[in-house]
């Protein structure tokens, strides 16, 4: 599971991608991307992992891409390259600059975090808009040849309707689509069709308020559209991740905060995107895995590995709240609270799972 960070310039994007995988681009080239993976911090796997003492505590994770900052100023050929860094991303989350330094200039027509939103949404449309343009003129193009096949129709009838809806400025994720339909598409990789985090990027002051100016027209945009939404600070977060542990409490109690924000970032782009975790657990290895919600207990399985979903017979199952309120597996099995499942058992979000399968 990939994400796709991106902004304009100055945002602060790279210093929240660098918060989130510790990959330090300071050396790097601007025209370069970057890729790190994101510890998904779970109190359940902190908490099983006392219990346990496995030799091994592995926590979910997910890959996030920088990509150079997006200039709304650059030609559609330079835009282009830059989405291409991104274009197979499963999910975007944009950074809004919101906090205000004198040193830091804003882009040129974007000096406010609404006009830089709407600079977002606006290239995300028109770089959708092109694809689909072009898709229907191939097709339209090969129909003057011959007949089209049934999927192709099928495909240049939902491209017309996703035509009228970006004309009319509404995102495909909106457009309510069948998964089926959405996996006809996905060779066009549109951008509005991704799930979208939006993350106001504030300064100390406007983060401990819990205000900045157009705050209000920004949570409304989100909501029309669907996007997901969260307030930082990059500066608060970079104070925090030099400070030693027993530091970095006192710190975040004194800001008022239970947890840091990028732990919070984290889990907003996880549920987003609708994700979730299940848990395996023993001497050997405490474990978080990732897998969509709504995944059977036979997916839960090829998550771990295929071999498991192709051989596999039953999965014992118990939630972690249960197993949390007894402290023993042999214990809860006795209690006959761990269940004996079958494959199309659905997986909920911090089920312990056991697989049985074949050798």
């Amino acid at each position: 599971m990939e994400i796709g960070i991106f902004g304009l310039p100055l945002s602060g994007k790279t210093t929240i991608f660098s918060l989130l995988t510790g990959v330090d681009t300071s050396g790097s080239h601007r025209t370069e991307s970057h890729t790190g993976v994101a510890k998904i911090y779970d109190e359940r796997v902190a908490k099983l992992s006392e219990i346990f003492k496995p030799k091994k505590t592995t926590y979910a994770t997910l890959s996030f891409i920088d990509i150079p900052s997006f200039d709304p100023s650059a030609n559609r050929k330079e835009k282009n390259r830059i989405f291409q860094f991104i274009q197979n991303a499963d999910a975007l989350l944009a950074v809004v600059r919101t906090f205000r330094d004198p040193t830091v200039p804003w882009p040129v027509g974007a000096e406010t975090p609404k006009q830089q939103l709407d600079a977002i949404i606006t290239e995300l449309l028109l770089r959708d808009m092109e694809v689909v343009e072009n898709k229907i003129e191939r097709l339209n193009e090969s129909l003057k040849k011959k007949k089209l096949t049934k999927e192709e129709e099928k495909e240049l009838e939902v491209l017309g309707e996703i035509k009228n809806a970006l004309e009319e400025e509404k995102f495909v994720s909106q457009l309510g689509l069948e998964a089926d339909i959405l996996k006809l598409l996905g060779s066009l990789s549109l951008f509005t069709a991704k799930p979208l985090i939006i993350v106001a990027n504030t300064d100390d002051e406007q983060f401990t308020e819990g205000n900045y100016d157009g705050k209000e027209d920004i949570k409304a945009t989100c909501e029309e559209n669907g996007f997901a939404y969260m307030e930082l600070s990059g500066k608060i977060e970079m104070e925090i991740n030099e400070l030693e542990d027993e530091e970095k409490e006192a710190f975040m109690e004194e800001l008022g905060i239970k947890e840091s924000g990028i732990q919070r970032l984290s889990r907003v782009v996880y549920e987003h995107i609708g994700l979730m975790s299940f848990l395996t657990v023993g001497e050997d290895e405490v474990r978080a895995w990732t897998i969509k919600k709504g995944s059977t207990a036979r997916e839960a399985a090829g998550k771990i590995h295929t071999d498991l979903a192709k051989n596999f017979i039953r999965a014992e199952v118990i939630p972690y709240q249960t197993f949390i309120e007894i402290g023993d597996m042999h214990e809860a099995k006795n209690k006959g609270l761990v269940k004996l499942v079958g494959r199309d058992e659905i997986i909920h979000d911090g089920d312990i799972v056991h697989i049985r399968a074949n050798a």
